[in-house]
């Protein structure tokens, strides 16, 4: 395995390169853990992308410095941005599974212009509130106390240790058994210490701005239960959840087939990846923060493999085929579980949430270049827009109502909308959705205000360098040959906009 990095703090990796390159979806693991997790998924999931798989450090073949404050999450979503900007990915679609969902969805807060869209498996890092960190901090801290101690031996006799798991395949069991046998001590207590716990963001859930798909394996009695309140923090135009009825902790290696259904369908739905020809689109619907994928169920979030306490303790080779379409109510008040950590850096609000912006050409899988500074926003993400084309009007004292995004055709038959903010800062990033259905979809582009057409795109992000009445616009391309425009108006710097809709 390739490893990337500066010395001491290089982080192995493996490219899965795809013949066609596709765009790149990055697979992060959880706590303990190592690339081994998402080892039945590559098959279903190499179909469809370049896939990444990054192993944290302290974990599988990566670095395991002493000092606790390189395994700190700003410095491990610093490690991740560069080597993706070292592979020449602009943006990537981001799954990370436990602790790796919490660091996913911390880089998502952080870095969202790197992040065309992200999706959760089972994590009690990342759904924890303030009680949950207070709670738990006192118990890692023990924890890397006692395994600098002693080793990694007494946790052999935990649920963290794969071999004692008895709905994991009998490979996952074996490689995940083998990458837990071969942990270094310092990289266990300087990840117990510095990322558990600090990688959650709850105060910063409110202001996700990109896709974001949780997946909840409903035999996880740990994460399960509070998966409606977590979700329910963030904007429900963004989130969505799909359910595994049969699946506890480990969702994505107890039902595999589903789970790579679940993110591809994700990943169509918000333009990442094109829809078959043969079978249209698959439309995921989100109600009040619940995703429904049409006869497909998903899985589930916790802290460790064995955890859950899972209601029955049956092997789980090859989990059913059959599935649940759940919906979910949001709920008002959060009891999940999180992390501390206050953020490093300013939390990045509307930057470009939706389509992918692979590189060009395959990128090397065996770089030996060091990580250098933290990587600039990609060009192709939210570059520095000239002011609109068209003189914006002068400021008003007060901006009054934008109209609310339009639907253009019939309700019954293929519709296109834009939506987004109604009103801006100058210089604050503006970021807009396109919604449709209706029939088969071939392709959704954006037109920002500057007249630039982004082709193969559910959303985008400008970012205002002047007031104005700035004006986006979606165009949805059917196969039936229909052509729908929707478009959405800003007021940015108290301008009005009149109209607004086309």
């Amino acid at each position: 395995m390739p490893l990337f990095g500066a010395p001491g703090e290089r982080i192995g990796y493996e490219l899965y390169s795809h013949p066609d390159g596709a765009p790149p979806l990055v697979l992060i693991h959880g706590f303990t853990a190592s690339k081994a997790s998402f080892e039945v998924n590559l098959a279903g999931l190499r179909e469809h992308f370049t896939v990444v798989s990054v192993e944290l450090l302290g974990h599988g073949d990566s670095e395991a410095p002493e000092d606790p404050v390189f395994y700190r999450p700003e410095r491990a979503v610093r490690r991740i941005l560069q080597l993706l900007e070292h592979l020449g990915y602009g943006r990537a679609l981001f799954c990370g599974h436990s602790l790796g969902g919490a660091l996913a969805l911390r880089l998502a807060l952080e870095a969202p212009e790197w992040v065309a869209g992200l999706i959760v498996i089972n994590s009690s890092s990342a759904a924890g509130d303030p009680q949950w960190r207070d709670a738990a901090r006192p118990s890692m801290s023990e924890m890397a106390a006692r395994v600098r101690a002693e080793g990694t031996g007494f946790m052999k006799k935990t649920r963290l240790y794969p071999a004692h798991s008895r709905r994991l395949d009998p490979l996952s069991r074996e490689l995940l058994t083998r990458d837990f046998d071969r942990l270094a001590p310092a990289g266990v207590a300087g990840t117990a210490e510095s990322l558990v716990v600090d990688v959650n963001a709850w105060e910063r859930h409110p202001t996700l701005s990109v896709p974001f798909l949780l997946i909840v394996g409903e035999r996880d009695a740990d994460f399960a239960p509070n998966a409606d309140a977590f979700l329910s923090r963030f904007p429900p135009d963004l989130a969505r959840v799909v359910r595994l009825p049969e699946a506890g902790h480990a969702a994505n290696i107890e039902q595999p087939r589903q789970f790579e259904e679940a993110v591809t369908g994700f990943a169509r739905e918000i333009a990442y990846l094109r829809a078959p020809a043969a079978q249209g689109s698959m439309v995921l619907t989100a109600l009040g923060g619940a995703l429904v994928f049409g006869g497909l169920g998903l899985l589930a979030a916790a802290l460790f493999f064995t955890g859950g306490n899972d209601s029955d303790g049956g092997t789980i080779a090859a989990a059913p085929e059959t599935t649940r379409i759940a919906t979910q109510s949001p709920v008002a008040q959060v009891a999940g579980t999180s992390a501390s950590g206050q953020p490093t850096r300013p939390s990045v609000v509307g930057g470009t949430a939706v389509a992918p912006s692979p590189a060009a050409t395959t990128p090397n899988a065996s770089p030996s270049a060091a990580a250098t500074a933290t990587p600039t926003r990609p060009a192709t993400v939210a570059p520095t827009q000239p002011a609109p084309a068209t003189a914006a009007p002068q400021p008003t004292a007060t901006p009054t109502d934008v109209p609310s995004p339009t639907a253009v055709p019939t309700a019954s038959g293929p519709f296109a909308a834009l939506s987004g903010p109604s009103t801006a800062a100058v210089g604050e990033a503006i970021t807009v959705y396109a919604q449709s259905g209706g029939g088969n979809v071939l392709r959704t582009d954006i037109k920002l205000p500057t007249g630039q057409a982004l082709t193969h795109q559910a959303g985008a992000s400008y970012t205002s360098t002047a007031p104005g009445c700035y004006i986006f616009s979606a165009t949805v391309y059917f196969a039936d040959g229909k052509t729908l425009t929707a478009t959405h108006a800003v007021s940015v710097g108290g301008v009005l906009c009149s109209g607004g809709q086309g």
